[in-house]
C-alpha cells in the first residue's frame, strides 16, 4: 500500500492527541479531588506541610498537562492546516489565506495573483475514464512536487479538489504569475508511471489579479476562478489563460 506511512502518520498523530489529552484531564481532576485547605489562626493563613505538597503537586502537573495541550493543539492544527496526499495546505487552510490576502490587499493596495490549477490526465488518455485512487494520488503528488518547487516561500499553494490546487501569489502582477504558470505547466507535462502502466498529463491553468473589481471579495474570486478554468477548458488542452 503506497499511502500506509501517511495512514500510520496519521494513527500516531491521533494516538499522541488522546495521550495529550488524557493528561490535561488528569490535571482537571486532580484539580477536583485535592482541594487545598487553608487555615485562618490570630488572622494568619497557614498551610499544612500536607496541603503545601498537594499545592506543588498540582503545580507539576499544570505545567506538564499545559505542554501536553500545547502540543494536541498543535497536531489538531497540523491535520487541519494540511493536506496528506499532496503535502500543501488544506482546501479549508488556503481559502482561509486567500481572504486574509483579500483583506490586505483591499487595506494597503497590495496587488497578489491567484494560479488555479485543474490536473488533466484524461484529455491525453481518451480512453481512461477512470483512475484508481492509488495513482490519482501519484499524479496528484507529482504535481504537487513541481508547484512546490516552482513558487517563493511567500506564496502559498493548496489543494483545493480531487484535481485542483491553487497558489495564492502575493505581490505578483499577471504578467509575472503568467511567467510561473508556464513554468508549472512545463513541469507538469509528461509521462507518469502507474499502476497499470504509463500515462500523459497535462493541466489548464487559471489566473485572476486582485485588482479585478468582480474579484473584490472571497465569493467573487472564487467565481472567477470558475469562469477563467472554464475558460481554459474550452481553449485548451495544455494551456494557462488570464
Amino acid at each position: 500500500m503506497k499511502d500506509a506511512p501517511g495512514i500510520l502518520h496519521d494513527i500516531r498523530t491521533i494516538r499522541d492527541i488522546e495521550a495529550s489529552l488524557e493528561e490535561a484531564e488528569t490535571f482537571i481532576n486532580r484539580v477536583k479531588t485535592n482541594k487545598v485547605r487553608l487555615t485562618l489562626s490570630n488572622g494568619n493563613i497557614s498551610i499544612s506541610r500536607e496541603e503545601m505538597a498537594k499545592i506543588t503537586d498540582l503545580v507539576i502537573t499544570l505545567e506538564r498537562s499545559g505542554k501536553a495541550l500545547e502540543s494536541a493543539v498543535k497536531y489538531l492544527r497540523d491535520m487541519m492546516a494540511y493536506d496528506e496526499v499532496s503535502q500543501l495546505f488544506s482546501r479549508r487552510y488556503l481559502f482561509h489565506l486567500l481572504e486574509k490576502e483579500l483583506q490586505r490587499a483591499g487595506r494597503y493596495d497590495n496587488p497578489f495573483t491567484v494560479l488555479a490549477i485543474e490536473l488533466d490526465p484524461f484529455t491525453s488518455n481518451p480512453d481512461i475514464k477512470h483512475f484508481a485512487q492509488e495513482d490519482m494520488d501519484l499524479l496528484v503528488a507529482e504535481a504537487a512536487r513541481v508547484v512546490k518547487r516552482a513558487i517563493r516561500d511567500s506564496d502559498s499553494a493548496g489543494r483545493t479538489g480531487e484535481r485542483t490546487i491553487m497558489a495564492v501569489l502575493p505581490e505578483t502582477d499577471i504578467k509575472g504569475a503568467l511567467v510561473l504558470g508556464e513554468r508549472i505547466r512545463k513541469g507538469i507535462d509528461k509521462s507518469y508511471k502507474l499502476s497499470f502502466g504509463e500515462v500523459k498529463m497535462t493541466m489548464l491553468g487559471a489566473l485572476v489579479q486582485s485588482g479585478d473589481p468582480a474579484a473584490a471579495d472571497m465569493a467573487g474570486m472564487l467565481y472567477q476562478i470558475d469562469q477563467k478554468l472554464a475558460d481554459a477548458r474550452a481553449k485548451g488542452p495544455n494551456v494557462v489563460v488570464k
